[in-house]
């Protein structure tokens, strides 16, 4: 089997690295200087420690290269009423074990009880360094202007948002979120759980590393400019902001339906973005490697499992909007009860959708 993946940022080198340890495939890593790394996020979900485990890893190796620390909780804020905990739990019961963990920073010793906090392109460069190339990845480092001259059994596309590769259709979400500004501080402040806060037209995020700490406004430009999102940010954000860092980043809430046609697989941002909210993304991109391995040339069921998953994401995000209180045009208020499905596949449980209805002050109920 020979695969070249397109894209030396995470998720390609993500992908390069899986693929090395649980196949005997001939993998070839093109990167340019010319696609530019996003960093999607730092934030990850209980699983991040499976990944690295399967990539011949430890968290060690995080703390050493990534500016890791382990995250046992998200902490929501001013969402409705006071701050509530999204735990990695399965019952409430749990709760209390968990804050313990997290005040003596334990190692938990139940699984996907915790996760990490990491530099995500530092993490690509880890990746690169002791697990694909060591492995027998090659990498090739060049300007693409066309992919028509790639010849292998399988091309990933892991260039983002890049346009080098056939267009995909595309489907819309039902969020708003389209843009965030970002930028790094300073402040020597280290806690072991994300922080978010609903702002006027958004939310914010705060993500403690070992050296800074990554801050972003994620927010609809539909509803306020990006000039007055960085006012809002500036304002309200507890740290110094690095202004000579602050981005903005656009995208469109969109996902494709068919990541995986003929010989081209779409990996990662190629393949859609929600947005940052409860930390899915780079799950996300381990869910579609490890899911290649398993349906290899099987297309369709790849594809139909992928909008499974990625529909189900979009429902618990939405949810974290239309169940609030705040009555303006951006903030919904139409949820009165929250709705728990039971579906295969998903990264957000029973516990999840319970959790959120606890945090809303809303009754839910359970359907099969």
């Amino acid at each position: 089997m020979n695969i070249i993946i397109v894209g030396g940022g995470t998720a390609g080198w993500m992908t390069a690295s899986y693929l090395s340890k649980k196949t005997d495939w001939d993998i070839t890593v093109i990167q340019s200087q010319d696609i530019p790394i996003i960093g999607v996020g730092e934030s990850t979900l209980p699983s991040m420690y499976d990944f690295i485990h399967d990539c011949g890893l430890t968290e060690q190796d995080l703390f050493d290269n990534c500016d890791a620390v382990r995250k046992y909780t998200i902490k929501h804020k001013n969402w409705h009423g006071e701050s509530w905990f999204h735990h990695f739990c399965f019952d409430e019961a749990e709760h209390d074990e968990q804050m313990r963990w997290m005040e003596n920073y334990e190692l938990p010793d139940k699984k996907w009880r915790h996760a990490y906090h990491i530099d995500a392109n530092k993490f690509g460069i880890m990746l690169r360094d002791k697990v694909a190339l060591p492995n027998g990845v090659k990498l090739e480092t060049r300007t693409l202007d066309t992919i028509d001259d790639l010849q292998a059994d399988l091309i990933i596309n892991c260039t983002g948002f890049n346009k080098l590769f056939p267009k995909r259709e595309m489907v819309s979400t039902r969020l708003k979120n389209n843009c965030a500004v970002v930028a790094p501080s300073y402040d020597k402040e280290l806690k072991y759980y994300t922080e978010t806060t609903a702002m006027s037209n958004g939310w914010m995020w705060n993500i403690y590393l070992q050296n800074r700490i990554g801050n972003g406004y994620v927010f609809s430009t539909e509803h306020q400019t990006v000039e007055d999102a960085k006012r809002e940010f500036i304002e309200k954000c507890p740290y110094t902001l690095e202004l000579d860092k602050m981005r903005v980043l656009h995208w469109e809430s969109k996902y494709c339906p068919t990541p995986y046609q003929d010989n081209i697989l779409n990996i990662g941002l190629s393949a859609g973005f929600i947005e940052p909210l409860e930390a899915q993304a780079i799950w996300l991109i381990q869910y579609q490697i490890e899911m290649l391995v398993k349906l290899y040339g099987k297309q369709k069921v790849y594809n139909r499992q992928y909008v499974k998953v990625v529909k189900h994401i979009e429902d618990f995000l939405a949810l974290h909007y239309e169940a609030t209180s705040k009555n303006t045009p951006y903030w919904q208020n139409q949820v009165k009860e929250i709705e728990i499905k039971k579906k295969p596949f998903t990264i957000f449980d029973e516990y999840s959708f319970r959790c959120l209805a606890n945090g809303y002050a809303l009754p839910y109920t359970l359907k099969h």
